[in-house]
Order: structure tokens, then C-alpha cells, then sequence
């Protein structure tokens, strides 16, 4: 394994309990226990439904890279990535990068930016349609699908950080 120059934190969010909706913890699971080659120095957590909590992960990094399910206008099961400014240009809202949670990634960010500094923020959201109003560990074919087809992404943004 080889270390970066730069720190990279990878958080995956979302209520495991609520099927698709914990997509984001799912990702973050799946890299650690795969076995993936993940070099010293990326954290990788599972930050559940965090909140502003949130702002507190992204301190003490260069950059860090979210996962999050979202419910917006695509189809489910695909995979979209935001930088930061994309997340705070309000003319975004309307694609659909709302989280599935009580306050939106985007939401917290902007936050964020008045509060602290900011690190380089790269998210991937995977649309989910709907969050079930059932309790329920499992994750639809279509979202199942999508944690495999991101990981790439997230290791080459890892990658991309050397």
C-alpha cells in the first residue's frame, strides 16, 4: 500500500434500517470488507444519518468523498457526481440532489462553508426513487447494482488524489 500525499476521508451516509436510503453506508461496508487496496492514509466511515454532524468529518482532510442516496428526477439506481460548487449553486436544486434525509447534503454544506474551511467535497448520490415506509435492511436490485458501479468511481477519485 502506498500513502498519499494528500488526506482522503470517503463517508458513506444514509439509514441502513430504511432500505435504499442506507446505500451510502452499504458502499462504505463494501469497500472495507472486499478487500479492497485502499492506501494508508483514507478513513473511510460509515456516518449513518449524520446531520450537521457531518461538518465535523470533513475537518482534519484534503479532500473527502460522500456517498449518499438521493430522490430527485433520474433514473433509480444511477450514480451522479458533485463538486462542491455544483452543490452549493442553487441552480442545481432542481436535478434532484436532494438527500433522502431530514436536511440535504447541499444544505449542510452551505452551512459549512460560512462555519469553516472547506475541503475539496466530491459526492456521489444514488438515486433511490423513494425511502419505504417500512423498516427494511434491503437495498432494491437497481440501488444493490449501483454499489458495485461506484466503487470504481470513488478508487479513482482516490487515485486521482495521489
Amino acid at each position: 500500500m502506498s500513502e498519499f500525499d494528500q488526506s482522503v476521508r470517503i463517508i458513506g451516509c444514509g439509514n441502513t434500517l430504511m432500505g435504499d436510503d442506507g446505500v451510502g453506508v452499504r458502499v462504505v461496508r463494501t469497500l472495507e470488507q472486499k478487500g479492497y487496496d485502499i492506501p494508508e492514509g483514507i478513513d473511510i466511515l460509515d456516518a449513518g444519518v449524520c446531520g450537521l454532524d457531518l461538518l465535523n468529518l470533513l475537518e482534519g482532510v484534503d479532500k473527502v468523498i460522500i456517498v449518499d442516496s438521493m430522490m430527485g428526477s433520474t433514473k433509480k439506481g444511477s450514480i451522479l457526481r458533485f463538486e462542491l460548487e455544483d452543490l452549493l449553486n442553487k441552480d442545481y436544486e432542481h436535478v434532484g440532489i436532494f438527500s433522502a434525509h431530514d436536511i440535504s447534503i447541499s444544505d449542510i454544506l452551505s452551512i459549512g462553508k460560512h462555519v469553516q474551511d472547506l475541503p475539496e467535497v466530491i459526492v456521489f448520490g444514488i438515486e433511490i426513487g423513494e425511502v419505504k415506509g417500512w423498516l427494511s435492511m434491503d437495498l432494491s436490485p437497481e440501488v444493490l447494482d449501483a454499489v458495485e458501479r461506484v466503487i470504481p468511481y470513488i478508487i479513482e477519485e482516490m487515485v486521482g488524489t495521489s
